[in-house]
This record gives structure tokens, sequence and C-alpha cells, in this order.
């Protein structure tokens, strides 16, 4: 604490000295000169380039526009300081477009000289040298949207220990399709983006766009798409062996007459795995003289993988009525 009270004692006996008072009496002008250096810069226009953004204000609740437009314009614009400070500081203004002072016949339409005066308006009457887009014409419907289904487009694969279970989900399976005009007579859902996904082992969504024809807009226009993915479990049971194609005086009659079957089966589907698929003896493939019979596996569901037999053939004899 004494050391503390010693400098600042020192401080100020060195202010009081004329050396000090010289250095102060500098540095205000400094200050003085910094002060009116940034009055008089902040006073002078320059070029600034910013993107304002773009808001379409008192839109009836009947009406439907089929191109919202651009969420902002690309501005170049000639202002003083204070207001270009204030932009690169982030309080960019928005274009709030009237939809009552611009629609005409069927679209809400802006010439290159009513957007500069908007944008002049918003950023406190600044001189604009550019807009882009420079003219806009935004078609808008009071009809009704056709209610249409999303079909989805996809492809995935899952992983060598997962599976796909069941299709995927939808956020909203149907949209509403609002058009200007007529849609295509063949026109019967909407399609999401192409969706590709390979060896996924854990469930997974995505955002996807919808597509539908030219000149219609859709609501909502993207979705969320979910794959449900479950792990594998493996699992064997005993399957009897099936004679087929045996003339009727004749008995194939096999050795084993049962045979293991080992599969992946997905967790939700262990339970209820017990039929379906079968295994055949087919009497037509048996060769002269060899003492098997090939097994064939029969009507095996998509969502078993990895089936496979104990043995690809059985011994036989063969009895006659």
């Amino acid at each position: 604490m004494a050391s503390l009270k010693t400098f600042f004692k020192r401080c100020i006996i060195a202010l009081r000295s004329p050396r000090g008072r010289d250095t102060m009496m500098f540095l205000l002008f400094v200050l003085i000169s910094g002060i009116l250096w940034s009055v008089l810069s902040l006073n002078e226009e320059e070029q600034y380039d910013v993107r304002m953004p773009v808001r379409i204000t008192h839109v009836p609740d009947s009406v439907t526009l089929i191109s919202p437009g651009p969420d902002a314009l690309s501005v170049s614009l000639t202002a003083k300081g204070t207001q270009l400070l204030k932009m690169s500081l982030g309080q960019i203004p928005t274009v709030n477009i009237d939809f009552r002072a611009f629609r005409a016949g069927g679209s809400l339409r802006l010439s290159a000289t009513d957007l500069k005066g908007l944008v002049r308006n918003s950023s406190g009457g600044s001189n604009v040298t550019v807009v882009y887009p420079d003219t806009l014409n935004l078609p808008y419907t009071t009809h009704e949207g056709l209610k249409v289904p999303v079909r989805v487009d996809y492809k995935v694969t899952p992983g060598p220990q997962s599976a796909l279970a069941g299709r995927p989900k939808l956020s909203a399976d149907t949209v509403s399709v609002f058009t200007k005009g007529n849609l295509p007579d063949n026109f019967e859902a909407v399609t999401t983006e192409p969706i590709r996904l390979l060896s996924i082992d854990k469930s997974t969504s995505r955002r996807v766009k919808l597509i539908g024809p030219a000149g219609t807009r859709i609501i909502p226009d993207s979705i969320d798409v979910h794959f449900e993915v479950e792990p594998l479990i493996f699992k064997s049971r005993k399957v009897v062996i099936e004679p087929v194609n045996v003339p009727r005086d004749i008995k194939l009659i096999t050795f084993p007459a049962q045979i293991d079957v080992f599969y992946m089966v997905p967790v939700s589907e262990y339970q209820r795995s017990e039929n379906h698929f079968r295994v055949v003896a087919d009497y037509r493939s048996i060769r002269p003289g060899s003492k098997n019979v090939k097994l064939q596996l029969k009507n095996v569901p998509d969502k078993f993988q990895n089936v496979y037999l104990s043995a690809d053939s059985a011994e036989y004899i063969i009895e006659r009525h």
C-alpha cells in the first residue's frame, strides 16, 4: 500500500513540473484534433456496399405470393460516415415493400425507380447508385392451395449390422401447392430432393426441400425426413425340408428331415420372425448317381439379412408306391 502511494506522489510531482505540463498540453491538443478529425470524417460522404433485408407488408390473408421474393437487396449507396458507421455495426435498415401500393394485374411489381426510392427512404436519404435485383415481379394468387401428398426420393443403405425399420417418417405427408395458372394433368404429388445415405448405423433425420412444377409455390417448402435404424440380432431355427416336384408314385425322404437356418433379424422383429421362409428339396434337381439333393431357401422376407443354411444339400432315399 505504501509503495502505491509513493507511485501516485511521484506521478503528481512529475505532472506539476514544467515538462509534465507541456506533455499534458500536447496530449490535450492531440485529443481535440482526433475529435475534430472524427467529426469531419463522419460528415463526409462515402460509398458503401450492403445487403439490406426485404420485408413485404400488408399482405391480405387471402393472398399467397407464388414467389416470396428475395430475402435481401444488394445495394451500393453513398452516405455520410455516421450512417455507414451504424450499418457497419450491424444496424442495417430493412426495406419495407407495401403490398397495397405495388400490386397490379395479379403481381407485385416494382421498377428500378421504385426500389431505389424505397432503399433511399430506408437508409435515411442516402444516394442510391445500384440495387440488385433492379426490378421485382412477384405473381400472387387468391385461390386456395391444392393438397397433395409428398413422395420421398431416397436411397438409404444401412450398415452391415443394422436395418431400416419401416418406411421413412415425414414431418408432413401432405402439403399445399399454389399456382396462378393450371397444374399439369399428370401432377399427383410433390417430390423431395434426392436423399442418398450409405452405411448408416443409427437413426438419421434430414431437412430436404420439396420439388413441384414450375410456376408453383409449395407450403411448407421443406420437410424433415426421419429414417429409423435398429440393430440386427443373430438368430437360428430348425425348418422342415419340403420335397417339391415329386411324381405321384414316388416319395422323397431327406436325411435329416429338418435343417438349421441362420439369419439376422431387426430387434423389433425378433419375437415374430418364426414363419415365412421355407427350405425345399427339388426332385428335378437330383443328378443321376448323386446321393444328395440340393436345398434351397424360399420366401425369405426382405427384413432378414445374412440368411444361410447349415448345409446346402441333404442325403435322400426314394420310395416307390
